[in-house]
């Protein structure tokens, strides 16, 4: 059952979310053909979601939200009947019997035992915490028991994003699922405890480093579906949350669930596990580069500014200030480095990469910071990103090294302004 605090923490988010996008936070659409030499247009303006539902609950959209609701409306409406009644003859019991003048008078006869009233008050809340729990319970075992045929999805958690991979082994960073058919999430954390909350379906649960955990639901209305790097400007589609705070940029992982019809759910997963197939070569950097951005800019910035992790432009503060671009840093190796797994004593990139050394090239140093992001750290900075060993391909890391060596043809938000390839 969903708690006030979850509603709370609901709302909070929401709130949260409204002001980011009314400051612009999100791109617009990477286009599929080739990009222009042009300024980027101008963003959509947000959209302001009309709130549903009733005043305690957002509107439900699952197969599993009408119990939950009920159990919620009884407890509620079962406290109001208690806590007013009780209240009431309270105070009529204490303007009725109370003491009058300075005489205490003391019957002896005064009844101290009633034993149909006794029994009343025991039994009656008895019977009514024993229906709580048996619809409780119920509950619990409808929403920890997935259907044999689920849809099933694998979910990673990350400081601060999700990554969902599908059988076909489509990856995403919004959640997209198939109108009228149950889905199964199969989840993990890579570093902290994180928690996966769906206000609209009335689904949460906690993704626990270590461990694996399912949570399931059916939705049965199609949304339709906008873009990744649209949906935080829209009010297509429902709002999925982080609800454990999980370090200093927990909000980035607000993402949205699109629910699509069978015909257009089939039709994404296949578009969404070859589009990167589909890019051409000499386009792959300006196209599929600031798709992939989106995950990474949660940490990593390309006008300098200095984040959770190093800037991919030329950074303006902190132990990498005044060293150029990142692609800059590692062909001329003057980053410093402050530790990690592969660490043998070397100050700065110079001593790893070349001939002979630890890694051959910058592009292969790039590429290990992205599959073992550990190996080396470069000062300033503590082994904070995830690794992306199996959830990006070589071609979509060939994309962020493109799109690293060509950092100046992007706007600080990602988008290429650059001229297209010829």
């Amino acid at each position: 059952m969903i708690d006030l605090t979850s509603n709370v923490v609901d709302i909070l988010s929401s709130t949260m979310l409204a002001m980011q996008d009314a400051a612009g936070a999100a791109a617009p659409a990477v286009q599929d053909a080739a990009p222009v030499a042009a300024a980027p247009a101008a963003e959509p303006a947000p959209q302001v979601r009309e709130l549903g539902g009733d005043f305690w609950m957002p509107p439900a959209a699952s197969t599993l939200a009408p119990a939950t609701d009920f159990a919620f409306q009884a407890i509620t409406w079962l406290s109001y009947v208690f806590f007013f009644g009780i209240t009431f003859v309270l105070v009529y019991l204490t303007v009725k019997f109370r003491q009058k003048g300075t005489e205490v008078k003391y019957d002896a006869g005064a009844p101290v035992h009633n034993t149909p009233l006794e029994v009343g008050w025991t039994v009656i809340p008895l019977l009514l915490v024993i229906a709580i729990f048996f619809m409780g319970f119920k509950g619990f075992l409808d929403l920890s028991t997935p259907p044999k045929d689920a849809y099933e999805i694998n979910v990673t958690a990350a400081q601060w994003n999700w990554n969902f991979k599908y059988p076909n082994g489509a990856t995403s960073n919004d959640l997209v699922v198939p109108a009228g058919q149950p889905v199964k999430l199969v989840m993990r954390s890579n570093d902290v405890l994180h928690s996966l909350y769906i206000p609209d379906f009335r689904v949460k649960k906690d993704v626990v480093p270590g461990r694996y955990s399912y949570l399931w639901f059916q939705a049965d209305e199609p949304t339709g579906f906008v873009p990744e790097d649209q949906s935080a400007n829209t009010t297509v589609g429902h709002y999925l949350f982080c609800t454990e705070y999980c370090g200093k940029d927990h909000s980035n992982m607000n993402r949205k669930v699109f629910v699509l019809n069978e015909t257009d759910f089939k039709e994404w997963e296949e578009t969404q596990a070859r589009w990167l197939d589909e890019v051409p070569d000499e386009e792959l950097y300006s196209i599929a580069g600031p798709k992939l951005y989106l995950r990474c800019s949660n940490c990593h910035s390309i006008d300098g500014t200095a984040g959770t992790g190093p800037s991919w432009g030329d950074q303006t503060s902190g132990s990498l200030a005044g060293l150029g671009t990142l692609w800059q840093r590692v062909t001329e190796g003057v980053s410093p480095i402050d530790g990690g797994t592969r660490d043998n004593g070397g100050r700065k990139l110079a001593d790893y990469i070349g001939p002979g050394k630890l890694y051959e090239t910058p592009e292969d140093y790039i590429r290990e910071s992205i599959y073992n992001p550990g190996a080396l750290l470069i000062s300033g900075y503590g082994p904070n990103m995830p690794h992306f060993r199996g959830q990006l391909s070589d071609r979509a890391v060939d994309a962020i090294i493109g799109m690293i060596k060509n950092i100046d043809q992007f706007d600080p938000k990602g988008r290429y302004i650059g001229n297209a390839p010829n």
